[in-house]
């Protein structure tokens, strides 16, 4: 079954380092149990406000070679915090889903107890990719199961 990632995106609550409430705490509970007890949770974690992280910023690749990376003295490392509004939003929890499709995976982020924005994406399957080997594919696995 296809996965897909829920992504929650912070805002100014999320961002203050402050613990969410007792009711928030309690509605996400609800919602990761009945996740869970549907079969389509395995994974769901929330995030440290972005003032603790950093963001590594990688220079593009070289535009005669695009399989070649930029120099890595370019790399840049940016301090938080992070901006809670326009693009580059920060992202303050995750869930990954096990869905039919996408329109069930959206369903379930609308029922997600949520004050902000829940972004929606398919997680990309090894046997997605060409050149990928049945070794590559048993080690992606296992690393998921945490073997």
């Amino acid at each position: 079954m296809p996965r897909y990632m829920l992504l929650l995106r912070g805002n100014t609550d999320s961002e203050s380092g402050s613990p969410p409430s007792k009711a928030l705490l309690t509605r996400m509970h609800a919602y990761n149990a009945s996740l869970h007890v549907s079969g389509a949770l395995l994974s769901g974690e929330g995030l440290h406000a972005s003032s603790s992280g950093a963001r590594v910023i990688f220079p593009p690749p070289d535009p005669k070679d695009p399989t070649k990376l930029g120099p890595m003295e370019d790399i840049t490392v940016t301090p938080g915090p992070f901006p809670c509004e326009g693009e580059n939003r920060v992202v303050c929890g995750f869930w990954i889903i096990a869905a039919g499709d996408l329109e069930e995976a959206v369903q379930w982020a609308r029922k997600a107890p949520v004050g902000t924005e829940v972004e929606v994406r398919r997680v990309h399957e090894m046997g997605e990719f060409e050149g990928v080997d049945e070794g590559m594919m048993k080690e992606s696995e296992n690393w998921r199961r945490g073997s």
